[in-house]
């Protein structure tokens, strides 16, 4: 067994949270702003994450608010669809953000410091455990092992959590985004997302999201990153594109809600973002849906454990679920017959709901276009895997 290093200082807040992300970085902030005195706890040097360009909906703006505008690179207002040789154009009627996330972390930490928070960097979390005032952090800062107390914790260090690990969640299942940075090609627009649908790479799609009139960002969702390496090289060079730099990571795919909360002793530990796997599984986007797990665990540790929006976030993802569900063994000649259903009363749904309004957005679909419910319901009779519950 190894040495048990000796303690070198304690420190206590009501709430602590573990992982400077950009859903650690909110929840902190709101708490503070509902009177708590709140610490981040975050394991590198600095707040300063690799860079990666995110789409995100509209709703980023009311959430977040000046945040949003700090960290927004471009806008997007149509989507092109692509596959085997037929094609459908989406008009957005509010416009998607592109989203640089190394400028939304350090606007979201200037905005938490704003409000009280104390960040401490190079502090890595390493266990947690119930003690007669709450909850008793061991931390490792400097080489040194030091103590946090605190009456709650908040697991917002990612999808290998170990806050979650340490609270007795079990591993999730995750899958892999891998993207290249490539000049923007002179027939696309800089306000235009284009998307392929290739089932024998992907059972999610290709994107091409323009991150400003000179460079976009081309990638996809796959099972593994070797797999996705070998079919997005192959995409790019298909495609007549050079990759000018690299952006990847494992990303959790949801199968079922995550309960955030979890009893110990006289504390309480939640999780909030990737560590509880609130991603919208049918793009695999979770910057909103994040900030809305964030937005529901603070109000829950504000509020004695009650949250209206972890309730209606858990009935949002599981209607991605469903749609991914239906979509996820779809073959070549499925995705044909969903762009040649894509009728314009049916374009115009797509583009007047958010994709974070998945219910909505799949009802109102439907109804312009009937028969989208048929091929839907083959989709869910005759899947062969994927997306189901675990």
């Amino acid at each position: 067994m190894a040495e048990r290093k000796p303690v070198g200082k304690t420190a206590e807040a009501d709430v602590v949270v573990v992982g400077g992300s950009a859903a650690g970085l909110f929840t902190a902030a709101l708490l503070a702003r509902g009177g708590r005195s709140v610490r981040v706890l975050e394991a590198a040097p600095e707040l300063g994450p690799a860079p990666r360009t995110l789409i995100v909906t509209h709703q980023l703006r009311p959430l977040l608010g000046p945040a949003a505008g700090a960290a927004t690179v471009n806008e997007i207002r149509r989507f092109e669809l692509f596959t085997n040789g037929r094609s459908a154009q989406v008009a957005l009627a509010k416009p998607d953000l592109i989203i640089e996330r190394t400028k939304l972390i350090r606007a979201l930490a200037a905005d938490a410091q704003h409000a009280g928070v104390k960040i401490d960097c190079s502090t890595r979390f390493q266990g947690v455990a119930a003690n007669a005032r709450g909850l008793r952090l061991e931390v490792e800062s400097g080489g040194k092992r030091e103590e946090f107390h605190a009456a709650s914790v908040v697991g917002a260090d990612g999808v290998a959590s170990r806050v979650a690990r340490s609270a007795g969640w079990p591993p999730l299942q995750t899958v892999s985004l891998l993207q290249a940075i490539v000049r923007l090609p002179k027939d696309c627009p800089p306000d235009t997302v284009r998307v392929w649908f290739v089932p024998e790479d992907t059972p999610y799609f290709y994107w091409l999201i323009p991150e400003s009139p000179q460079r976009a960002a081309l990638g996809l969702i796959a099972a593994d990153s070797a797999g996705a390496m070998g079919c997005l090289t192959r995409f790019l060079e298909k495609k007549g594109m050079e990759p000018l730099e690299w952006q990847g990571a494992r990303i959790p795919e949801y199968r079922r809600w995550i309960p955030v909360r979890r009893r110990l002793g006289r504390g309480d530990v939640y999780l909030v973002g990737d560590a509880a796997a609130q991603v919208k599984v049918t793009t695999v986007g979770g910057l909103v849906t994040g900030f809305r797990g964030a937005r529901g665990v603070a109000e829950a540790i504000l509020n004695g454990g009650h949250s209206a929006e972890l309730r209606a976030l858990r009935r949002e993802l599981g209607a991605h679920w469903l749609i991914r569900r239906a979509l996820h063994d779809f073959a070549q000649a499925d995705y044909c017959r969903l762009v040649d259903m894509l009728n314009v009363s049916a374009c115009n749904a797509l583009g007047a709901i958010s994709r974070d309004e998945a219910a909505r957005l799949l009802w109102q679909t439907v109804r312009q276009q009937p028969r989208l419910v048929l091929l839907g319901l083959r989709g869910l009779l005759l899947g062969r895997g994927g997306a189901r519950p675990a």
